[in-house]
């Protein structure tokens, strides 16, 4: 008998804690939503390198030529695999955009040692003319897009359709102070990233320069939302 007890007590305390560990109760709602805005990124452009870190002091080189009684001509290039020019459309511009060259001010100038200049913008002569004043000689840069590369950057899946090259021209003070490097219609893809590399330079330097020097002029390469 003291036994069968022993078995019935047991069974109540199995009870008790079956009861104890029940499914829990919900006292509101427990459903929840998370929000996250994503806002378009800005148009931008940069000189960078082959791993896209910016370039500090971007720079072309024209080819050396000496001091000469005649019109010369040297050249370069815009856009290398150390420095290319780099495009970053994050959605800033849904209808395409324009690249595009100019120099600092139209008022800029080839300076040398002791401030001796020639233009960069004078279509005199296409820029051969021996001018009055030695030290504000013409001169003439002439930029030409079609030999350049257009590839795409570390975007997965853009697209070149509908990014077109400028054409060949030359700066004119007041008549043609920029020149068009590339042009993205309202089709090009609105989220991505470029590179442009190969645009060709051409500079007519006017005879008898004042002084064999290092000479440099300040450019600007921009970008603005069509």
């Amino acid at each position: 008998m003291k036994h069968y007890k022993n078995i019935r007590n047991i069974g109540v305390f199995v009870l008790i804690g079956f009861l104890g560990i029940g499914a829990p109760v919900a006292l509101g709602q427990t459903n929840t939503q998370f929000n996250q805005t994503i806002n378009p990124g800005v148009l931008s452009i940069g000189i960078v390198d082959a791993v896209y870190a910016t370039v500090s002091s971007p720079a072309v080189t024209f080819g050396a030529t000496n001091l000469s009684i005649i019109c010369q001509t040297t050249t370069g290039t815009l856009g290398t695999a150390s420095q290319q020019i780099y495009i970053q459309n994050p959605d800033g511009a849904d209808n395409g955009w324009t690249v595009s060259i100019a120099g600092s001010a139209a008022t800029s100038l080839w300076t040398g040692t002791g401030g001796v200049t020639f233009d960069f913008n004078d279509p005199t002569t296409a820029g051969c003319t021996d001018g009055a004043d030695i030290d504000t000689r013409p001169g003439q840069l002439t930029v030409n897009p079609t030999p350049g590369t257009i590839a795409i950057g570390r975007c997965l899946t853009c697209a070149i359709t509908n990014i077109s090259k400028g054409s060949s021209s030359a700066f004119n003070q007041g008549t043609v102070d920029s020149i068009t490097l590339l042009n993205a219609a309202a089709a090009s893809t609105d989220i991505g990233d470029w590179r442009f590399t190969g645009v060709s330079l051409s500079q007519t330097i006017p005879p008898e320069q004042a002084v064999a020097s290092d000479y440099a002029l300040p450019m600007v390469v921009s970008i603005v939302a069509n």
